[in-house]
């Protein structure tokens, strides 16, 4: 059983999404409303994207990333309610083979390395990014409270191709910090892949990747207000 800790969930309200130009955006205040940290960063990676579907083709790109999109969608529902101590086995996601052999290798590393689950799929904002998002996980990871992203892959990815996932982490752990004044120790990758391979990565040099990220949000602006 995982500890359930309700402490700050009050101070995060769900937030209407709406899109633009391609863009999604969370309405946090009356009229104002801040990209999705998502969004930001597909913006800064799109000459990569549009190469690679120029590579294999439209077609096969659309295959490629509805599978990914779907095989993602499910496994995170999956462990979702997992973490929520609920019937994860009635679920019709993890009917899917694939699904249910991802999920029985990530839970024996969700067993002895997670616990205090403090958010999960919730929706935040940081007034000083101007940026909302929703996160996976706020959680402690190893005994440390961290934020996690849950990641599926066909299979393991050099360290060093996650750059994006922890610039995105560093988002949340802003708002969450700005929202709860408790600051989180690390951003966690928990990449799960087809083979059942599994793969933690973990980051404490956070200003290193907020400095990045704010150096995404101000190219994203620029582009933008054009």
């Amino acid at each position: 059983m995982f500890t359930q800790i309700e402490e700050y969930r009050s101070l995060f309200k769900e937030m209407q999404r709406l899109n633009e130009d391609e863009v999604r955006y969370y309405k946090v205040d009356g009229d104002v409303s801040y990209p999705s940290v998502t969004s930001v960063i597909s913006f800064i990676n799109r000459k990569k994207f549009a190469d690679w579907r120029a590579k294999v083709g439209n077609e096969t790109a659309n295959l490629i990333t509805k599978a990914a999109t779907t095989r993602g969608t499910k496994l995170h529902r999956v462990i979702e309610v997992y973490l929520q101590n609920g019937d994860y086995q009635s679920l019709n996601e993890y009917k899917t083979p694939l699904i249910q052999l991802m999920f029985k290798a990530a839970k024996k590393q969700l067993d002895t390395k997670l616990n205090n689950i403090y958010q999960q799929e919730t929706s935040m904002s940081s007034s000083r990014l101007c940026l909302a998002g929703t996160v996976d996980l706020i959680c402690e990871v190893d005994g440390v409270l961290s934020i996690v992203d849950f990641k599926t892959s066909k299979e393991e990815k050099p360290e060093e191709w996650l750059e994006d996932y922890f610039v995105q982490l560093s988002a949340y752990w802003a708002m969450f910090s700005e929202k709860t004044g408790v600051v989180p120790k690390q951003l966690v990758v928990f990449l799960v892949a087809e083979n059942g391979d599994v793969q933690i990565v973990k980051k404490d040099n956070i200003m290193y990747y907020l400095k990045t990220l704010r150096n995404y949000v101000s190219r994203f602006i620029q582009y933008r207000d054009a």
